[in-house]
């Protein structure tokens, strides 16, 4: 069983053995006989290169700002079936996966409220294009509840099925409330804010305050995956980012990608506090002269 969760931002896949294992491992336990793919969910064209790259094809790219990239998604649903083929494709190729279609079900994650338009497209795309032999698709809140209900039956929710699921995404946030593990659709809502929102708004403040970034989406958003993190007190962390010198220990410095072959081409974390912060010439210590 092939079971992918197919994100607006990336395709995360994984085949499932034909015999699992009698216990009940987590998909993070190394001993589970397989590694899931994640997959960039888009296609680029670079205007340097001249070449047309598909999924994690993104990586062989020598300039980032170059690509101009093609998403099946829009506002968090699929909208071109024909580009979804091509990553789809890629993520069953023999060097990912390696999976045949006509032997394998598949589990989808789909979108929350999603469109029955959508589902049929969906349905439609896995048997008759993809040739899937059976199908099967959840939301990912749903999933998420089952993953938490089995990893830790002792826990409130696992055991009373009712609690608030959040999910977000790429494009948007969905607030899924559980009844006696049921899901109340007409009390969910969804938030279109996400991580794009997240990324587009690290691109203006970097533009307007440092260097022109609007070109450079895929590296910022590597950057604020790198350094981001969710605040437990708002408020404190708010007053401490204000602070100047080795007491702002949020501040952190980021060394942007030189071009260098052999390098990260996505930059490096420079530290792991404002301590490590890079002296320029003027504030390094001057040596003493001789005879002085």
């Amino acid at each position: 069983t092939l079971v992918v969760d197919n994100g607006a931002y990336s395709v995360k896949a994984g085949l499932l053995p034909a015999n699992p294992p009698p216990s009940n491992p987590k998909y993070t336990d190394p001993l589970l006989p397989f590694s899931p793919a994640v997959l960039p969910n888009c296609t680029a064209k670079s205007r340097a290169e001249k070449k047309f790259f598909v999924a994690d094809g993104l990586s062989s790219a020598v300039d980032l700002s170059a690509l101009y990239l093609r998403r099946p998604h829009e506002r968090g649903y699929v909208v071109n079936w024909d580009l979804e083929q091509e990553v789809w494709e890629r993520m069953c190729h023999r060097d990912v996966l390696s999976v045949k279609p006509s032997e394998t079900s598949i589990l989808v994650s789909e979108p929350l409220l999603s469109p029955n338009e959508l589902r049929d497209n969906l349905a439609e795309f896995c048997f008759e294009t993809l040739g899937f032999s059976s199908f099967a698709s959840a939301t990912p809140g749903l999933l998420a509840y089952n993953d938490h209900r089995f990893a830790d039956p002792d826990s409130v929710l696992a055991r009373t099925g009712c609690g608030v699921v959040v999910d977000s995404g790429f494009s948007f946030t969905h607030v899924m409330p559980l009844f006696e593990g049921r899901v109340l659709h007409k009390a969910c809502r969804r938030v279109d804010v996400g991580g794009k929102v997240l990324t587009n708004l690290l691109k203006e403040q970097l533009s307007y305050r440092q260097y022109n970034m609007m070109n450079e989406s895929l590296l910022l958003n590597v950057v604020k995956e790198r350094l981001s993190y969710v605040s437990l007190d708002f408020d404190r962390d708010l007053s401490i980012s204000r602070l100047r010198g080795p007491k702002n220990t949020i501040r952190r410095f980021y060394r942007l990608p030189s071009g260098v072959e052999g390098e990260d081409p996505y930059g490096a974390v420079i530290g792991d506090s404002a301590d490590d912060e890079p002296q320029s010439p003027s504030k390094r210590p001057k040596k003493d002269k001789e005879g002085a």
